[in-house]
C-alpha cells in the first residue's frame, strides 16, 4: 500500500471532511492540557491537522501552534478558520518538514499518526520536543455493539468496501494495547497514560453518507457503489426514526519524552 498516497486522499474531499468528520470530546483536550502542564504561550505542534477539527479545541488558550497537513485545500480551510489565533497551517508531511529542534511543549496528532512512517516518526517527535515535553496521540475509534443498528451498518460497510473502520469492544482494547506498546517500545517516550471517553453522535442518512465520503477507502468506490450504499443508509435510518446514532470511543495516549 502507498501510505503517502492513501493519506493524501483526504484532501480530495476537503469540504466533506470539514463538514462531516466528527470532532473530539472536550474532556479529552482538557486532560491533555492539564496533564502536560500547558499554559498561555506554550508551543504545540500538530501532525496531520486536516481542516482543524482537533485544532479548534485548543483555541482561546493563548497557545502558539504549528499545524502540518499535506492537503492544500485543508491547509487553506485551516488558515482561514484560525486567522485570529497564533495558529499556522503549513502544507507538508511531518516526516519531510523541517521542524525546530527542542522547541515544542507538546507534539500531538488526532486521527493521523498511523500515517507516519516508523520508527522515524517517534524519533522526529522526540527531537522536536523540549526536555520533559509530551507526545499526545488520540483517535476516535468506531466501536460497535451487538444490536440491530450496528449489525446492519457493519453489513452495509462490508458490502461497499468500508464506510469506517468499525471495531468491537474487544478489538478496540487490543488496538489500545498495541498502540501503547508501540509508543513505549519506540525507546523515546515513557509508557503512555491512557485516557478514554465514550461519546455518541447522531446522524441522518445524508450526514452519515457525508461522513463516509471522508474515508480514504469508500471515496475511491464507483459512483454506482456510492449511490447504492446511500440508498441502504436511507433505509437503515428509516428503521430508526431517521437517525443513525454512532458511539465513538476517543482514546488519548499521553507520554513524556525520555
Amino acid at each position: 500500500m502507498d501510505w503517502k498516497k492513501e493519506s493524501e486522499i483526504f484532501n480530495q474531499t476537503a469540504n466533506y471532511y470539514d463538514k462531516f468528520r466528527p470532532s473530539y470530546p472536550v474532556e479529552i483536550i482538557k486532560i491533555l492540557i492539564q496533564q502536560s502542564n500547558l499554559l498561555s504561550g506554550s508551543k504545540l505542534l500538530e501532525i496531520g491537522a486536516g481542516s482543524g477539527k482537533a485544532t479548534e479545541l485548543f483555541s482561546n488558550n493563548g497557545f502558539e501552534m504549528l499545524c502540518i497537513e499535506p492537503g492544500n485545500d485543508l491547509v487553506a480551510i485551516g488558515n482561514s478558520r484560525f486567522e485570529n489565533e497564533n495558529f499556522k497551517f503549513v502544507k507538508g508531511r511531518f516526516e519531510e518538514y523541517s521542524i525546530p529542534i527542542n522547541y515544542f511543549d507538546v507534539v500531538f496528532s488526532a486521527q493521523a499518526f498511523h500515517w507516519i512512517p516508523q520508527p522515524s516518526g517517534y524519533i522526529k517527535c522526540a527531537e522536536a520536543l523540549k526536555e520533559n515535553g509530551y507526545l499526545a496521540l488520540f483517535w476516535n475509534m468506531y466501536i460497535t455493539y451487538d444490536n440491530d443498528l450496528d449489525d446492519e451498518l457493519v453489513a452495509i460497510s462490508d458490502k461497499y468496501g468500508g464506510l469506517a473502520d468499525f471495531k468491537s469492544n474487544d478489538d478496540c482494547e487490543k488496538r489500545i494495547k498495541s498502540i501503547s506498546k508501540e509508543i513505549e517500545e519506540s525507546g523515546y517516550f515513557d509508557k503512555p497514560k491512557i485516557f478514554r471517553s465514550l461519546w455518541n453522535q447522531k446522524y441522518t442518512a445524508d450526514s452519515f453518507f457525508g461522513f463516509a465520503l471522508t474515508g480514504n477507502s469508500f471515496v475511491q468506490k464507483s459512483d454506482n457503489e456510492k449511490q447504492n450504499a446511500y440508498k441502504e443508509l436511507i433505509q437503515l435510518a428509516d428503521k430508526h426514526n431517521g437517525i443513525i446514532e454512532r458511539p465513538y470511543l476517543c482514546v488519548l495516549y499521553l507520554s513524556q519524552k525520555q
